[in-house]
Order: C-alpha cells, then sequence, then structure tokens
C-alpha cells in the first residue's frame, strides 16, 4: 500500500454546522455526512475566518490568512506572482510530491479556469455564475438546457431567493458534480495516490431545491430566527445593498419571520439534498479498493444566516456565518475516532493536508 493516503475533501458551499443531524439538527435527515462524523473525527468547534467565499478558500488553499494574501473580499484573488513571494497552494505541492490532484466542482477562482496547482479541473461554478461557459454549462446545452440567474425560476423574487428549480435532478449542479466526483473515483487504478477536492455548489443561494425534496422537512421542527442585534442591525443596510445588485436582484429591505421561514425551509431541503450527493461519492469511493487508504475530508468555506438577525449569506462575525462543519475520517486500519471541542479553521487545511501526504 502506497505511503501517501489518498484524499478527498468534500466541500459544500455555505453550509452552517447546525443544519446537519450529526451537530444536533433534529430537524433534518443528514445520514451520509452523519455516518461520516460517527466514522470519523467531528470537529465542533471548526470556525472560517474569513467568512467570504474567495477569502475563504484562498486562505484554505494557502495556509495564509486574508491579510497576508490580500483576498479581502469576492472581488479579489490570489496574485500572480505569488510563487515569487513565497505562497504556494496545497494543490501544487502535492502534485509535485506524487500525487495526482483534482478539483471538481465550484472552486471559486479568479479567473474561473485558473489551476492553483489541480492537474484536472472540471467545473461547476454555478450557482450564481450563470454567465460563466463552463464544463457544467456545456452539459447543461448537450440537453437543451441552459444556466440561468434565479429570478427565471419559480417563486425567486417574492419569496427573497427561495425557488424551485425546473431542471431535471439529473442536471441539477450538486448531482452533476457527484456524477463527475464518481467518474473521477472511477478512473484512478490505485497505483498513483490522489487528491480529489469535491466542490458542491449547494446549499448557497439562490435557495432553489425541487418541489417535491420540501416535502420531506418538517417545517414545525425548523429553528426561528435570531433576533435582531444592535450590532447585526448596523449590517443590514450594507446587506441589503449587497443583495440589490444584478448578481442576486433581491430586495431584503423588507424581510419577515414568515419569508425566513420559507428560507429555511429551501435552505434545509438543498442541504438533505447535498446530504444525497455525498452519499453517492462515498458509495463510490467504498466500492474500490483503494477506499482503506484514503482519508474523507468534509468541511464547508463559511455559513450562512438565513435570516438570524434579519441577515442573509454571510461575510459578518458572528456564529452563523462562521461555524462550518468538519469532518475527517481516515479510511486506514487502526485510525482515530472521536470529538474535538478545541477550535480549529478552515485555514487549518493547509497544514493539515500536506500532514496527511508527508509533505513538508
Amino acid at each position: 500500500m502506497n505511503d501517501q493516503p489518498n484524499i478527498l475533501f468534500i466541500l459544500p458551499d455555505q453550509l452552517r454546522r447546525d443544519f446537519l443531524g450529526c451537530y444536533g439538527a433534529e430537524f433534518i435527515n443528514t445520514p451520509n455526512i452523519d455516518g461520516l462524523a460517527a466514522g470519523g473525527v467531528r470537529y465542533n468547534k471548526a470556525i472560517s475566518q474569513f467568512p467570504i467565499c474567495m477569502p475563504a478558500r484562498a486562505a484554505m488553499l494557502t495556509g495564509l490568512g486574508a491579510e497576508e494574501t490580500g483576498v479581502v473580499d469576492n472581488g479579489k484573488w490570489l496574485r500572480p506572482d505569488r510563487r515569487e513571494m513565497g505562497i504556494q497552494t496545497w494543490p501544487e505541492l502535492l502534485r509535485g510530491n506524487g500525487y495526482h490532484t483534482a478539483a471538481i466542482g465550484k472552486m471559486h477562482f479568479i479567473p474561473w479556469d485558473a489551476d492553483e496547482g489541480f492537474q484536472e479541473r472540471i467545473a461547476s461554478e454555478d450557482k450564481r455564475h450563470y454567465w460563466i461557459e463552463d464544463d457544467y454549462a456545456d452539459a447543461l446545452a448537450d440537453r437543451g438546457l441552459r444556466k440561468v440567474h434565479g429570478r427565471e425560476f419559480d417563486g425567486y423574487s417574492e419569496q427573497k431567493g427561495a425557488c424551485i428549480n425546473p431542471n431535471p435532478e439529473d442536471m441539477l449542479p450538486d448531482h452533476w458534480v457527484a456524477d463527475e466526483a464518481i467518474a473521477f473515483l472511477e478512473r484512478q487504478d490505485g497505483n498513483t495516490p490522489f487528491a480529489a477536492m469535491i466542490g458542491f455548489p449547494s446549499p448557497h443561494c439562490p435557495y432553489d431545491p425541487k418541489s417535491e425534496w420540501l416535502d420531506a422537512i418538517d417545517k414545525a421542527k425548523l429553528p426561528r430566527p435570531l433576533p435582531e442585534t444592535p450590532g447585526s442591525r448596523a449590517q443590514r443596510e450594507a446587506m441589503i445593498a449587497n443583495f440589490k445588485q444584478d448578481w442576486a436582484d433581491l430586495d431584503y429591505t423588507d424581510l419577515t419571520e414568515e419569508q425566513i421561514m420559507v428560507i429555511r425551509h429551501h435552505y434545509a431541503a438543498l442541504v438533505e439534498a447535498v446530504d444525497r450527493e455525498v452519499g453517492r461519492v462515498l458509495e463510490a469511493l467504498m466500492s474500490r479498493d483503494f477506499a482503506r487508504n484514503t482519508v474523507v475530508i468534509f468541511a464547508s468555506d463559511h455559513g450562512d444566516f438565513i435570516g438570524d438577525y434579519r441577515l442573509i449569506g454571510k461575510g459578518s462575525f458572528y456564529a452563523p456565518a462562521i461555524d462550518i462543519p468538519l469532518i475527517i475520517k481516515d479510511l486506514r486500519e487502526g485510525s482515530s475516532t472521536g470529538v474535538v471541542d478545541a477550535p480549529v479553521s478552515l485555514s487549518d487545511m493547509f497544514a493539515t493536508l500536506l500532514g496527511f501526504a508527508k509533505v513538508d
């Protein structure tokens, strides 16, 4: 058996940890993610130090903070001369040490098809990146479909981003990403270690499940939103202005608790859908002999307020935005299991992944 384990790093977009069963959510059904936690190590105090998509991902890739990379908002990315400055990413370091590296799904790089050390890129820069002609857009076109803005979905404007995706289930972005991840696993021969990052676009807004998924959620059990505070009230103006831009085209000036509960209902349905896709990927992994030499990591880039403090999205240093799931299941014989209550961060994944790969 190769001394370097395979690494399967699963990263849904904008998933808060208190919407998972293994973190105490009794209103949702996430058996596959819960199973990972039961057989691995669950971190109860994992945080995203930089709770915006691109700063969080840049920190995760490099092990450096936003103040060091310069990636402080979603309009910036790692500078092109970063290598000359000594800034490296874990995929390029693993690639230089015998790994086949792959990125499947949403990565949120600039430009969107940058490799950042991944030898293989299979891109689904959805859901908000409807104009990007990526691999997922090509797959939709082959079926006579196309990527669209959320406002084209039923219920989008009146339900504040909570809508219904009309596309066939097998062409929804998370299902397509899982299909591509499964195909990747089936291509591996077990002779060369791989490090694959799987980026699911959900449960990021728009909150667009299939209508039948909503029936599986008991709305009466969904948690009510946390009330406004003086601090959160001061942030609403910037949040409202952000979502009024064309990328979202939503007005949260008026946001009732009833509307918040609809958003939470749709968000929960998307979380359950992500769990199903995770289950499909894990089933494919476990069917391969190399599974017993694989480390599976499950995390998220940040959370989502989904109405807590009358806020939507992320970007503020409150628990719903910074509290993320982190589960590590080492499938190698004799690996540890349990629960860790010490604080850790998404930025720690850089050193953690290098450690598993035995790379300095």
